[in-house]
């Protein structure tokens, strides 16, 4: 009798310390991936961040993905809540003027770019909530890659100015003042290396309230785009009836999506924004400083189709 005590007593510790040791040994499993997870830096560029953005949705979540626990797909992925990749965003479910949904066959083949997209103050940001951990600055440069993508989704070629006007401002001597004619050098460079190019978009974002910039449609979140004239040069008239054209397209899917046409002149202001080049540049100010990349690219998806509707009607 008193061995099978002794026997049950030494089975018991035996257990006890089994039970300590696997405590012990998971407890020091989460501490050290806590350890390494928080060390993890992770560096990604535009082009590979804009290739997350704007790609097609992933499914839904995949045990698989856990090979991939500290990837930045991932973590936008599943850290953060993005149902879809491209920044969360169905597709729009506004009743547009016109089907602008095209097939894969019908796509333009003609690969000489046709659509120039700048940005005259590439430093323009957006407010993030994720961004910033991953060194990713969601600027007007970012939003460009996503007009870009969308247009050449509907089959329109696209060149996105990938200089910086920041070295053409210091390689002059010049200013921020000077931005407009930094941009100018790009801009007429750009048509040199790129005989086919027709249209010319000088994409901003504005400094205004979040509530301005701002609207909410059928449970999604829109920035507001605005476009902007100058009427200091000859033949503006041309850039703002481009304008109020495609001003009049956004506000049929919408009239809140737009803040209409701004013309400026006089004291204080460019008054030409490089629009003397071509009646077919424009610049827009798409969102403000405190909207989100996902709310830029809500509009830009809608831009992108009213550009399409432009161009087909004026072949």
């Amino acid at each position: 009798m008193k061995a099978k005590f002794k026997s049950r007593r030494k089975f018991s510790k035996l257990l006890f310390k089994g039970i300590l040791c696997g405590l012990i040994l998971i407890s020091a499993f989460v501490l050290m991936f806590k350890i390494f997870y928080d060390n993890i830096k992770i560096n990604v560029d535009n082009n590979t961040y804009l290739s997350y953005l704007v790609n097609d949705s992933f499914g839904n979540y995949d045990l698989k993905d856990i090979s991939n626990l500290s990837s930045m797909e991932f973590l936008l992925k599943y850290s953060f809540g993005i149902k879809n990749f491209n920044s969360g965003l169905n597709d729009i479910h506004l009743d547009l003027p016109v089907n602008t949904t095209i097939n894969e066959e019908e796509k333009d083949t003609n690969n000489e770019p046709y659509v120039y997209i700048f940005n005259s103050h590439q430093s323009e940001n957006y407010r993030s909530n994720l961004s910033e951990e991953f060194n990713i600055n969601n600027t007007v440069y970012l939003a460009s890659h996503i007009l870009k993508e969308y247009l050449e989704d509907l089959g329109i070629s696209v060149v996105v100015e990938e200089n910086s006007i920041v070295d053409v401002l210091n390689t002059n001597g010049w200013k921020y003042a000077s931005s407009y004619k930094a941009s100018r050098i790009l801009l007429e460079q750009a048509v040199a290396d790129n005989p086919s190019l027709g249209f010319f978009i000088d994409l901003h974002r504005d400094a205004a309230s979040y509530e301005a910039t701002t609207v909410e449609l059928d449970g999604k979140k829109y920035a507001k785009i605005m476009f902007v004239v100058g009427k200091e040069h000859e033949g503006y008239e041309k850039n703002l009836e481009l304008a109020n054209a495609l001003n009049e397209k956004i506000k049929a899917i919408s009239p809140s999506l737009s803040r209409g046409v701004l013309q400026k002149e006089g004291k204080g202001v460019n008054g030409i924004y490089n629009q003397d080049f071509s009646p077919n540049t424009i610049l827009i100010e798409v969102g403000g400083q405190y909207n989100y990349v996902e709310e830029v690219n809500n509009i830009l998806k809608l831009f992108a189709d009213v550009l399409y509707e432009y161009f087909e009607e004026n072949k």
